[in-house]
């Protein structure tokens, strides 16, 4: 009971918060109401190319270079915050001073700092756009002889899967494609009439949504697909009583914020 009322709640986020601020709450709504329209299944749910090698790679846009974690084992010597690269090649030992996963003390989380509880402490990702952080293009522990960008890694593996273009993408689902004006950015490498998926999702979200959330191609792939695993999962709220609704939350409403104190990980730091 205990893990059903946990999942439950997480899976209503991804619908009420996660997914409308992705991909806008117009498309969720549509993809809720009228169905999925192009990634269905027979049998099991299936996560498919265009979804895992493509649209949901938008994320990659919006890491910064850099994340404050902390504010600090004592709450008020800011001294001790930890704020750090995402990766240093210049870092070294059991506790580099960037993010990767090693276990130090100074390496709790204030969730304070990734979500807002209206305090100020929560900062934003990036927008959804063709722009990534520097650290990304410098991948740490590969050797000199594989691609250490993150950018060279996406697109071959797009090329070497098979995915159509973008434009093919937008024309299959019928929904407005992007002119070669919007693409004159990678016309040089003739690019413009036949672009990657990943780049044409995220340079949609640029044009037609300012980077704030994925545009009608990547958030169609994104919500349907999403929507579709939890139609397709047998425990899900969605498969088992749609109608449900949260029992925390406040005023009708049920956020990350609510989740993260219901399970008592908020750091009671002033």
């Amino acid at each position: 009971m205990a893990q059903r009322i946990v999942r439950w709640h997480h899976q209503w986020l991804i619908v009420h918060q996660f997914l409308p601020v992705t991909v806008g709450q117009a498309t969720v709504d549509d993809v809720l109401t009228n169905g999925r329209k192009f990634f269905t299944w027979r049998n099991d749910p299936f996560i498919p190319v265009e979804f895992a090698v493509a649209a949901y790679r938008f994320g990659h846009s919006q890491v910064r270079p850099s994340y404050r974690a902390n504010f600090g084992t004592s709450g008020t010597d800011l001294s001790q915050q930890f704020f750090a690269m995402i990766f240093d090649p210049a870092a070294m030992g059991a506790d580099p001073a960037d993010l990767r996963g090693y276990r130090a003390p100074r390496r709790f989380m204030d969730w304070q700092t990734f979500f807002d509880f209206g305090d100020g402490r929560a900062k934003s990702n990036k927008k959804i756009d063709t722009t990534l952080s520097a650290p990304l293009f410098h991948l740490l522990g590969q050797p000199p002889a594989t691609l250490t960008s993150l950018a060279s890694r996406n697109l071959p593996r797009g090329l070497t899967m098979g995915l159509p273009s973008g434009q093919r993408v937008a024309r299959a689902m019928t929904l407005p494609e992007l002119s070669t004006a919007d693409l004159a950015d990678p016309e040089d490498l003739q690019l413009h009439l036949r672009t990657p998926l990943w780049f044409y999702v995220l340079w949609e979200a640029a044009v037609t949504a300012s980077g704030e959330h994925l545009g009608p191609v990547g958030g169609r792939i994104v919500t349907e697909v999403v929507i579709g695993l939890l139609e397709g999962d047998r425990q899900s709220y969605l498969r088992q009583d749609p109608d449900w609704r949260p029992t925390y939350g406040s005023g009708g409403t049920f956020t990350m914020v609510d989740l993260l104190r219901a399970a008592g990980v908020v750091a009671s730091i002033p």
